[in-house]
């Protein structure tokens, strides 16, 4: 590490920006350490042993006054009894960093993770210095090392990385890094994926990620979901399609899947089925109105607010038409309806009323998407409006949704 600023690809106009982001990261980074360590029974060891003095200064230190006066005495005399314990180094290193010794502090936080890779403190400190010399790779580096020695503060860790996601230096050097398939990968990504993750950045990591290795079966998920999130569903859609089975993508028509015949696929754009207590959802063999299957949603006499069974759409603007069929043997006095409505509003575009009786029926009607409703959601809800309507017993089969693009629309 350098203490000369920025070198190589960091420009110096981002470099105030960059010092700035690091060095805020990696005061959480510690902040999230310093708790951790404070929850450590200091009983744990024998009673004079090295293991009762390291952690007899770790339970008093303070992220706001820093170690106790005692600390260097006590790092020594644990050496004494331990000579090659690395967690003594640490905290001699960190006295010389409260001293303004930065060359020595290097030297023995150097040796701390040498001896005690395992030390989450001494890793953090080491991931510090580099965040804060602008030297990605050995943050990293030390980063790694610290999500694998504590998997308990994995989230708050990760939190603090997407916030550096936004500068190529760090991201290229994380990427690095996620391409050893380290153990916390899959975690990683589920945060990508997460609702509060910026989507920019992380599309941007996983994009760059691709270019050098095969995404994994969540990543891709992940992207999918970015991608939609970020305001491009058609381009989420398209990305979903092109990671399915060959065989499968015959399926993907405007609504996939709409004879239900694919239930094991339900990630992405594909059906998206919640359980809930005095109801089963699931494909039937028995009372299919084309194909193999339809899906049976079967009623146990529960009074339910049912709105269970939805898709994601990415249809372009235009006039279409939405067609379903229905076998509805509940004897609900109130209709089930799909429902379709712009991502991320209640706003109704279009809404089609299945039959009450039993029998397969099929009823269609058409409906208008403008431009500025990129993303759609379709619904399969029940429209009763208090306990007495909204209590079944039977089953309703659905089968053969379909939209289609009405000629000239």
């Amino acid at each position: 590490m350098s203490g000369e600023g920025p070198q190589g690809p960091f420009a110096l106009s981002r470099a105030g920006a960059l010092r700035t982001a690091f060095a805020c990261c990696a005061a959480a980074i510690l902040a999230v350490l310093a708790v951790q360590l404070a929850r450590v029974d200091g009983s744990v060891g024998r009673p004079y042993g090295p293991d009762r003095l390291i952690e007899s200064v770790d339970d008093h230190a303070d992220p706001a006054t820093g170690l106790p006066e005692n600390a260097a005495t006590s790092a020594r005399k644990a050496l004494t009894m331990r000579p090659i314990d690395g967690r003594a180094y640490r905290v001699l290193g960190q006295v010389a960093m409260a001293t303004g010794d930065d060359a020595g502090a290097g030297k023995l936080l150097g040796i701390a993770t040498e001896r005690w890779p395992r030390d989450r403190m001494a890793q953090a400190l080491l991931a510090q210095r580099a965040l804060v010399d602008n030297d990605s790779v050995a943050a990293v580096t030390h980063l790694d090392a610290l999500l694998r020695v504590a998997p308990d503060i994995r989230a708050p860790v990760f939190a603090q990385m997407l916030t550096l996601l936004e500068f190529p230096e760090f991201r290229a050097a994380l990427i690095d890094r996620v391409g050893m398939d380290p153990p916390w990968r899959a975690a990683l990504v589920r945060t990508l994926r997460a609702g509060d993750t910026p989507p920019g950045p992380a599309l941007a990591m996983l994009d760059e990620l691709a270019t050098r290795h095969p995404l994994k079966d969540d990543e891709l998920q992940a992207r999918v979901a970015l991608l939609a999130r970020g305001g491009s569903p058609q381009v989420a859609r398209a990305a979903w399609i092109s990671s399915l089975d060959p065989a499968v993508r015959g399926a993907a028509k405007p609504v996939f899947d709409g004879g239900f015949e694919h239930p094991d696929i339900s990630e992405g754009f594909a059906w998206q089925i919640r359980s809930m207590p005095g109801v089963v959802i699931g494909p039937d063999a028995g009372n299919p109105h084309s194909g193999n299957h339809s899906l049976a949603i079967a009623f146990s006499g529960r009074a339910v607010q049912f709105a269970h069974v939805r898709q994601p759409l990415a249809l372009p603007a235009g006039t279409w038409r939405l067609r379903a069929s229905a076998d509805n043997r509940t004897g609900s006095t109130r209709p089930f309806v799909w429902q379709l409505t712009c991502e991320g509003s209640k706003d109704r575009v279009a809404e089609l009323a299945l039959p009450q009786s039993r029998g397969w029926q099929t009823v269609e009607g058409d409906f208008a998407i403008n431009a500025n409703c990129a993303g759609q959601q379709l619904l399969l809800r029940h429209t009763g409006r208090n306990l007495t309507e909204r209590q079944m017993r039977g089953t309703l089969y659905v089968d053969d949704v379909e939209i289609v693009r009405v000629a000239g629309g």
